[in-house]
């Protein structure tokens, strides 16, 4: 199974794909990982962004495994992953939840509650607040790309449709 989770910032991707994880055992690929690496040394962000090539690399090897779980914000470089993927997600609750988790969040990194690619700072919550603005503009065009593949793309907006999905997920995978 090739499970690829698309949506804005905070629109709960990293979360479903870890539920999703545990139901399946397809260890989650968090495409932000391929493209960052953790740096405390880098005050100004806490990550150093990889080569063009190296990224490339990593992400055409995961494309060879028989299975795997991504969840990314629908970058272009990643798009073979749509191309290859039997299931894509696309989570898209509301505006309102989308950036009171972006503050939340903000909150529960600063804290130390919950770990994070980045440093935890006012200029990254600007940051996500305008890549959010960016989404809603479509200005990465990532539904308009997704309409090629509406017979495999489920949209989720709120969260019962995401439990129901999660169950649905969970009873089909116990059958196998």
């Amino acid at each position: 199974m090739k499970i690829y989770i698309v949506g804005s910032v905070a629109s709960g991707k990293s979360t479903l794909a870890r539920k999703l994880s545990k139901i399946t055992g397809i260890s989650c690929t968090h495409l932000d990982g391929l493209i960052h690496i953790k740096d405390k040394s880098n005050k100004k962000w806490g990550n150093t962004r990889r080569s063009e090539e190296e990224t490339e690399d990593l992400f055409a090897k995961l494309m060879k495994e028989p299975s795997w779980l991504i969840e990314d914000a629908g970058r272009l470089c990643f798009s073979e992953g749509f191309d290859k993927a039997d299931k894509i997600i696309h989570l898209k609750p509301s505006l309102f939840i989308r950036k009171t988790r972006i503050f939340t969040r903000y909150i529960k990194q600063k804290l130390g509650i919950e770990d994070c690619l980045y440093t935890p700072n006012l200029r990254m919550v600007k940051f996500l607040y305008g890549a959010l603005d960016n989404y809603e503009r479509g200005d990465d065009n990532l539904e308009k790309r997704l309409e090629a593949y509406s017979a495999k793309t489920v949209t989720l907006v709120k969260q019962s449709d995401i439990t129901s999905f999660i169950t649905e997920i969970n009873s089909d995978w116990r059958r196998k």
